[in-house]
Order: structure tokens, then sequence, then C-alpha cells
């Protein structure tokens, strides 16, 4: 008898996106779907489920969505956008990003993440792909940073697939 496995559910916001965009809103939807991919994965999940660790490092579910919450601050707003945000790790903390606190739950954690990937997307709309935003030295371009975010993310994704099949079963694309 075959077993069945649930499969991660599709969302309007996860969809492939189109062969013929331009250049920026080509890699703007697959930074979209990569966003998405993350959020599908961890929606769901359990309180427990969020925090636990099955691999030797700081790596968890509700880990991954407070690390890429600090990606999108520090490519986007700090780098590009010229915003201050306090970043949660330091020399002597280097995975303090990773960190989930009592206080912290599904619903924050995704809150932050999409809050933090709505302000992204205000410093994307505001510029060019050539451009290096507010930085005052360094020469990462928007079309730089929009494509390792994508490769971040996604590298992530492929955590939070093994992650979550492991906490619960559940699998998908």
């Amino acid at each position: 008898m075959a077993h069945h496995v649930p499969v991660a559910q599709h969302t309007h916001e996860r969809r492939i996106p189109g062969h013929r965009l331009g250049e920026k809103d080509m890699l703007w939807a697959w930074l979209r779907f990569a966003r998405a991919t993350i959020a599908a994965k961890a929606t769901g999940l359990s309180e427990s489920h969020l925090r636990a660790r099955l691999v030797p490092s700081e790596i968890s579910m509700g880990g991954l969505l407070t690390h890429l919450v600090t990606v999108e601050q520090h490519w986007f707003g700090i780098v590009l956008g010229g915003q201050e945000h306090p970043m949660p790790f330091g020399a002597d903390d280097p995975d303090g990003d990773w960190r989930v606190t009592e206080d912290d739950d599904l619903d924050s954690l995704l809150g932050r993440y999409r809050t933090a990937c709505s302000a992204s997307d205000e410093v994307i709309e505001s510029l060019e792909l050539d451009s290096i935003g507010a930085q005052t030295r360094g020469d990462y371009t928007l079309r730089w940073a929009m494509v390792h975010v994508t490769m971040d993310i996604s590298r992530h994704a492929g955590h939070a697939d093994l992650l979550r099949e492991l906490l619960d079963g559940q699998r998908g694309w």
C-alpha cells in the first residue's frame, strides 16, 4: 500500500514567473517566488516545530525566518537604502540572527519577514538595476543584490524543505 505524504499547498504568491518579463521584473518575480517558498514552508508549523533544531547548528524553521529578515534588512535596507537596522549578530555572537526568542511565535516571525520584504520592495521599486543606491563606498548594484538575496533565500528554502519533511512529513515543490 502506498504511503501518502502531505504536499505543501500552492499559494497565489508562489507561481513560476512568466517567461517574457523584462530583466528587473524577472529578477523581482524570482525573488518573490523564493520568499513565498520560505513562508509556505513555515506556515502551519507548531511552536515546538518552529524552534526544533534537527542539526547541530542554530538552524531551525524559526531561525531561517529571523536570519532572512536580517538578509533583507542588510542588503536592501542598509546597503542600498541607506537605512539603519541593528544587526543581531557580531564577532562575539556570529549566529545571533538565527536565534528565536521566547516571545517569537509563527505569526510574529512571518509578520516580521513580510514587513522586511515589503520594505525591501520599496527600495527595489525606487532604484534602477545598475544603481548602487545609498552606498558611499562599495559597488553592489541593485541587480547584484537581487540575485544574491534570491540565491540566499533559495539555498535556505532547500534547508526548509528538509526541516519541514523531518518535522511533520510535509513536502512539496
